[in-house]
């Protein structure tokens, strides 16, 4: 399990600066918290820690009136994984803290393991990585056999452990307050099943049909189910339904404080900043971007009317800070009333790489403004090491031969899959890090809902992208593959 690399941590309106110590109500030896697992603000919080001698878990819930409820649900649902034999963390301790009006759950530190998200995105063996869907699946119907769903299905909610012997491994479920008892039945009915099992599907992101077609075979032998087409049909129907709607969550959440990111509105600005860069020396910078425009020697990327684009280093981490200009009165009046070009950076780079496309992370969004009126805004992303398209092949003539050209075509498929326009495909907003290109300039991209104006949209970026090898015949001839699509 990877930890946030937070410093601090605030329970319950209390302070408290990692490591520090609690004394729990019911027991005299202390916990001792170590690292920030898991945060949501105002809500709970996850520490790795140490009590009685042992590495454990502890989860703290701090929200007013709510806090007692959860505990209870959470232990009913270990409970009802326990008795259907499905792998979860012991409980060892439950109670509260005296330190602060908090109750706390002590569970057994499941280790090595990691969670299903870190396994899947770090495996390269094929062979490995469909072992462990088969086994998520698997979970998935056992738990649906026994009259059981998960409310909360994601892929940080499972935990893979190697096994003792090295053969195999186990797959733990976690977060016992998501368990519920939906049926008075042993079995989970079908369009529950199909809803729950849908909602794994989409974060799996499955493009792999045969892949796709063993895993809802697996499910099915589990639940001892006839494979019917029209049952895989309207599985179907409702990942493609999901996708969207969990789309749409996922960009909502960009914007406010989570686990992933920390949020800070006023009358006069806008930030938001993943909360594993969020250090002293990131906080200080963001206040006043624009010190990263004035130091002597910087390195400018781009010193254009309307954008201005440095790299430059925060805590050691190399960053692309790229402030967007207001060329006149008129220019920024008009802007004022708009989604700043800053703002559709952020948003569009977790829209790419939520689709599986490449681009530099987004590490933080700033705004001045006035009220509901928007000034300048900055758009910071890691700097990602590299040559433009444009030069690669100027320096590899033998496309035929080389990975990066396949790449590339695959991103472009992946963005008429999506319905994506980039709105400005030149060779030099693609950049080639080892052998893998990155999409950059993103402020002109749209995500169309119409298929009629995507089309449109797709034609002219084919047309600008192939116009950047109009004098390498051999480039261009590669990429001729690429056709326009019709409405």
């Amino acid at each position: 399990m990877k930890g946030l690399n937070s410093r601090e941590i605030v329970i319950a309106g209390k302070r408290f600066l990692f490591p520090f110590q609690l004394r729990l109500t019911e027991c005299e030896a202390p916990l001792e918290c170590l690292e920030l697992l898991r945060f949501i603000p105002g809500r709970r919080a996850v520490v790795l820690g140490q009590w009685r001698g042992k590495k454990i878990v502890a989860k703290f819930f701090f929200k007013p009136f709510r806090s007692g409820r959860h505990v209870r649900r959470e232990l009913k649902g270990n409970r009802l994984l326990k008795k259907n034999e499905i792998a979860s963390p012991d409980i060892l301790y439950s109670g509260s803290v005296r330190e602060v009006k908090t109750e706390v759950l002590v569970f057994n530190y499941i280790h090595p393991a990691e969670s299903l998200g870190d396994a899947l995105d770090s495996c390269r063996d094929f062979n490995l990585y469909r072992e462990y869907l088969q086994q998520l699946i698997t979970l998935l119907g056992t738990m649906h056999n026994a009259g059981l769903q998960h409310n909360d299905l994601h892929l940080n909610n499972f935990l893979v452990s190697s096994n003792k012997n090295g053969k195999g491994s186990t797959m733990y479920a976690l977060d016992g307050d998501a368990i519920e008892k939906k049926s008075s039945s042993q079995s989970l009915d079908l369009n529950k099943s199909m809803k729950n099992l849908s909602t794994i599907f989409v974060q799996l992101n499955i493009r792999d049909e045969n892949l796709f077609r063993d895993l809802v075979n697996t499910y099915f032998i589990t639940r001892n189910f006839k494979i019917e087409k029209k049952i895989v049909l309207k599985l179907e129907k409702l990942i493609k339904r999901d996708k969207r709607l969990n789309l749409n969550r996922y960009l909502k959440k960009i914007y406010r404080s989570s686990t992933e990111n920390i949020c800070k509105k006023s009358l006069t600005s806008f930030m938001v900043c993943k909360r594993n860069c969020y250090t002293p020396e990131m906080k200080a910078f963001l206040k006043n971007p624009d010190i990263a425009f004035h130091l002597p020697g910087k390195d400018m990327l781009k010193a254009g009317n309307s954008a201005t684009v440095v790299r430059f280093n925060v805590d050691g981490r190399e960053l692309v800070v790229k402030r967007y200009n207001m060329k006149n009165f008129f220019h920024g009046l008009r802007r004022s009333f708009k989604k700043s070009r800053g703002d559709r950076s952020w948003q569009n780079a977790h829209l790419l790489l939520r689709k599986g496309i490449t681009t530099p992370s987004p590490i933080a969004l700033k705004e001045k403004r006035f009220g509901p009126f928007r000034n300048k805004a900055y758009f910071i992303c890691e700097y990602v090491k590299g040559i433009s398209a444009r030069h690669y092949f100027k320096d590899n003539q033998s496309v035929g031969k080389a990975v990066v050209p396949e790449k590339i075509i695959e991103m472009l498929k992946l963005l008429e899959s999506s319905m994506i326009s980039h709105g400005d495909m030149k060779a030099t907003n693609i950049i080639i890090n080892r052998e893998k290109p990155f999409l950059i300039d993103l402020d002109s991209m749209v995500h169309h809902k119409s298929r009629k104006k995507f089309v449109r949209a797709h034609g002219k970026d084919l047309k600008r992208f192939m116009k950047n090898w109009a004098d390498q015949p051999e480039v261009s001839r590669f990429f001729s593959t690429l056709q326009e699509i019709e409405n």
